[in-house]
C-alpha cells in the first residue's frame, strides 16, 4: 500500500498497484551510501578513462588523417540529433524505471523496461531511413566522402541513446557494481577495435569502435537484468502513458534546443574552420571533456536517488548541490592544469606538431565544458524532480546560441572558442540565479513541487 501511495504521489492519481514481486528498492536518501556508491563507479570508470586516454592520444590520431578526424564531431552529432527521439525515449523511461524500483513495483518495472527496448529499435530503423535521405548533403557539407561512416555514426548515436534504458535499471535497482564492471570492461573492448579497424576502414572504423564499448554495457546489464529481461511481464505500466507523455512534452522540448545547438556548434567549427583547426578543435575537446567525468559519474548515482526522493517525498538538494560545487570546483582546477601543461605534452607526442599552438586554447574550452556540465547536472536533477521551470530559461538560450554559431562570422578557433564560452557563461549564470531563487524561497525542500 505504501509503494501505491509513493507511486500516486508521482504520477497524480491512485491507480491499480498490484506488484507481483519484489524487486531491490534505492536505498534511502543518506549522504554515505551514495558516496560510497560514487567513489567506487568513479574509481572503476577513471581507470577505464586511463586506457581510453590511449586510444584518443596515439590511436586515432595516427589512425585518421586530420580532414577525417575534423568530421568526427559533427558526424556524431548529426547522429545525436537523429538519435532524440530515443533519446527523449530513454529519459523517460529511466525516470519511471526509477520511481518503480523505488516502490517496488517490479511487474510495471518488468513490462516498461520489455516495451521501451522494443520501442528504441523501431526508432532506430526509423532514424536510419532518415539518414539515408540526408547523407549525401551532409557529406558534402563536412568535406567527407560519401560512404557508410555516416550510417555508422547514425547508429552509434542512437545506440547511445538506446544505453540508457540499460543503464537506468541497473541504477533503478541500485546496480552500481555491475555499472563498475561494465566501465572496466568498455575501455580494453574499444581500444582492441580501434587498433584493429582503424587502419583497415578509417572513419567507418571508427564509429565502429566507439559502438563497442556501448554493446558492452548492453551485454552486461542484460547478463545482469535477465531475470527481468526473460520472465512473466505486465504492461500495467501503460496505465501511466498519460503522465509520461506529459514528462516526455517538457523532456523533449529541452532535449531538442540542446540537440540543436550542439549540431549547430559542430556543424560551424568543421564548416567554416580549416581541416587543421577543426582537427585541433576535435583533439582539445578529449581533453577538455574530462571536466565532465565527476559528472557523469555522479549523475549516474544522483538520478535514481532524486527519484526515489520524488517518490517518498523526501529532499535531494544538498546532494544536488555538491555534485554541482564539485563539477566547478574540479574543472577550474583542470583548466589551469591542461593551460599550462597540454602544449608541453602535445610538442612531445609523435605527430602533434601542428596542433601546438592550438593547445593553450584547452584550458578555455574547459571552463566552458565545466560551465556546461554544471547547467546539465541541474538540469538532470529537475527532470528527475519534475522540474521543468528551467526551461523558460534554458531554450530560448540554446536557441539563441545556435542562431549565433550560424550566423556568426567566426573563422577562427578562438573567436569560435569565445562564442561557446559566452553561451555556457550566460546559461550557468542563469542557473545560479535559479539555485538562489530556489533557497531563498524555500522551494527544493522536503515539499519540492513537481
Amino acid at each position: 500500500m505504501e509503494g501505491r501511495r509513493r507511486l500516486a504521489a508521482v504520477f497524480g492519481r491512485r491507480g491499480n498497484r498490484d506488484a507481483q514481486e519484489a524487486v531491490a528498492a534505492v536505498p534511502r536518501l543518506t549522504l554515505l551510501p551514495f558516496w560510497l556508491n560514487a567513489l567506487m563507479l568513479f574509481g572503476a570508470m577513471r581507470l577505464a578513462d586511463a586506457l581510453n586516454a590511449v586510444t584518443g592520444l596515439w590511436v586515432i590520431p595516427r589512425g585518421l588523417a586530420p580532414g577525417a578526424l575534423g568530421a568526427v564531431l559533427p558526424l556524431m552529432s548529426f547522429g545525436a540529433l537523429l538519435a532524440l527521439p530515443a533519446s527523449v525515449l530513454a529519459t523517460v523511461f529511466a525516470r519511471h524505471l526509477c520511481a518503480y524500483a523505488a516502490a517496488g513495483d517490479g511487474e510495471r518495472l518488468r513490462g516498461l523496461l520489455r516495451d521501451a527496448l522494443a520501442a528504441s529499435f523501431a526508432l532506430l530503423l526509423v532514424a536510419l531511413g532518415v539518414a539515408s535521405m540526408l547523407m549525401p548533403w551532409l557529406c558534402e557539407a563536412l568535406r567527407v566522402p560519401h560512404s557508410p561512416a555516416g550510417y555508422l555514426a547514425v547508429g552509434y548515436g542512437l545506440l547511445a541513446a538506446f544505453v540508457p534504458l540499460t543503464t537506468a535499471a541497473l541504477q533503478a535497482l541500485g546496480r552500481f557494481g555491475a555499472l563498475s564492471v561494465a566501465a572496466l570492461g568498455a575501455a580494453p573492448a574499444r581500444l582492441a577495435a580501434m587498433v584493429a579497424l582503424l587502419p583497415v576502414a578509417g572513419l567507418s572504423g571508427y564509429f565502429v569502435g566507439q559502438a563497442v564499448p556501448l554493446l558492452t554495457n548492453v551485454a552486461v546489464a542484460v547478463f545482469v537484468l535477465r531475470g527481468l529481461l526473460f520472465g512473466r511481464a505486465s504492461r500495467a505500466w501503460r496505465a501511466d502513458l498519460r503522465p509520461m507523455a506529459r514528462y516526455a512534452l517538457w523532456v523533449a522540448v529541452g532535449a531538442g534546443a540542446g540537440a540543436l545547438q550542439g549540431m549547430a556548434a559542430s556543424f560551424a567549427i568543421r564548416h567554416r574552420l580549416t581541416d587543421d583547426a577543426s582537427a585541433a578543435y576535435y583533439l582539445i575537446s578529449r581533453f577538455a571533456e574530462i571536466a565532465t567525468y565527476c559528472g557523469s559519474t555522479l549523475g549516474a548515482v544522483l538520478f535514481p536517488y532524486a527519484v526515489a526522493a520524488r517518490v517518498r517525498d523526501e529532499p535531494s538538494r544538498g546532494l544536488r548541490d555538491g555534485v554541482l560545487g564539485a563539477l566547478l570546483g574540479g574543472g577550474v582546477v583542470l583548466a589551469l592544469a591542461l593551460w599550462a601543461g597540454l602544449p608541453w605534452l602535445f610538442a612531445r607526442l609523435p605527430g602533434y606538431a601542428p596542433y601546438v599552438p592550438y593547445a593553450p586554447w584547452a584550458g578555455y574550452l574547459t571552463l566552458a565544458v565545466t560551465l556546461n556540465a554544471v547547467s546539465a547536472g541541474h538540469f538532470a536533477h529537475a527532470n528527475a524532480r519534475d522540474d521543468f521551470r528551467y526551461l523558460r530559461y534554458a531554450v530560448p538560450l540554446s536557441l539563441v546560441a545556435a542562431t549565433l554559431f550560424l550566423t556568426l562570422p567566426c573563422r577562427t578557433l578562438a573567436g569560435m572558442l569565445h562564442v561557446l564560452f559566452f553561451t555556457a557563461a550566460v546559461q550557468a549564470l542563469c542557473v545560479g540565479a535559479d539555485v538562489f531563487w530556489e533557497r531563498r524561497n524555500g522551494k527544493g525542500g522536503r515539499h519540492e513541487e513537481a
